[in-house]
């Protein structure tokens, strides 16, 4: 299924916009709705957004414990830096509330948790993951957290008030199954962070060129669509601001990157990625920028509102 620039572009901006098929750009069937599978769409780019291997986890993990040790080195240096989305949520909760976090990682949303209520359970696969947040509720006196180490669907928890799922959710390819247990666990609300890709992003003018799709992997168009085809009407609160734009020193960094986003492993479409790449992105303080921002967004709702 080919996406259109326009269309791609009339989503961004939170339109529920159905893509044209071959058929409907070639003049074909017209006045035929075209309608988009938005479950199936999901699956499709949560199976490629999955990172396999032991060694890409353990890269991960590391990568990971680097982040943490700087946010907890920032928080000690400036206390209450913004972050919109967490601020909301936490805004939210009450002192005797229990939450449950699911894909927890290094508990970049849960520490700030559970400063705030009297119980989190903390739910993430990776034995790396949660030894990171082990070490940082350890160093943090933070007492009130229990882990649970198994996947999402597998995990056996009991009713929480609040469920949350801070960008956990991109490598289940059952969405709905994901959050429609994460509603069987709250007693009270459900809250999923999902990225929000850039209108005018160049991964996704490549995708679309090379992979015939505009989505190169799970996001908040996708997800946000697919809730709403299952009757569930989120609200939504969106960052204002990109928080961060991507760069590379080299074109060659930036022609890596692109190929990751894409999966794509061999050199065949090499020269056409690095034209694009050469064409959009600018040469600034030393590297070249890129377009593609990121950005977040909070869908949240109420279970009596489900």
């Amino acid at each position: 299924m080919v996406w259109p620039d326009a269309s791609a572009r009339a989503l961004i901006t939170g339109l529920a916009l159905p893509p044209s098929s071959r058929e409907a750009q070639q003049g074909k069937n017209e006045g035929v709705p075209v309608t988009t599978d938005w479950a199936k769409l999901w699956r499709l780019l949560a199976t490629h957004d999955i990172q396999t291997g032991a060694e890409g986890e353990a890269q991960m993990v590391e990568r990971w414990r680097r982040v943490a040790r700087e946010i907890d080195a920032t928080t000690a240096r400036r206390p209450g830096a913004p972050n919109p989305l967490l601020d909301f949520l936490l805004s939210r909760l009450l002192p005797e509330m229990t939450v449950l976090d699911i894909g927890a990682g290094i508990g970049r949303w849960t520490v700030p948790i559970a400063r705030k209520v009297r119980k989190v359970t903390a739910v993430e696969p990776l034995s790396g993951m949660r030894e990171v947040l082990q070490e940082r509720l350890a160093s943090l006196g933070i007492t009130n957290v229990a882990l649970v180490d198994a996947p999402w669907m597998d995990a056996r928890v009991g009713p929480h008030d609040v469920a949350i799922a801070a960008h956990s959710s991109y490598t289940s390819p059952d969405l709905l199954g994901f959050v429609r247990k994460m509603e069987r666990s709250a007693r009270k609300a459900c809250y999923l962070a999902l990225r929000v890709p850039a209108h005018d992003g160049v991964i996704g003018e490549l995708s679309l060129r090379f992979r015939g799709q505009w989505h190169d992997s799970p996001n908040f168009i996708v997800g946000f669509n697919l809730l709403l085809s299952a009757g569930i009407y989120a609200s939504v609160v969106m960052e204002k601001a990109t928080v961060r734009r991507w760069s590379d020193k080299t074109l060659e960094d930036a022609l890596e990157r692109a190929k990751r986003h894409l999966g794509v492993e061999d050199a065949h479409h090499d020269q056409a990625i690095m034209e694009c790449l050469s064409q959009r992105l600018a040469l600034a303080d030393g590297a070249y920028q890129w377009p593609d921002g990121m950005r977040s967004a909070l869908l949240y709702w109420d279970q009596d509102e489900t």
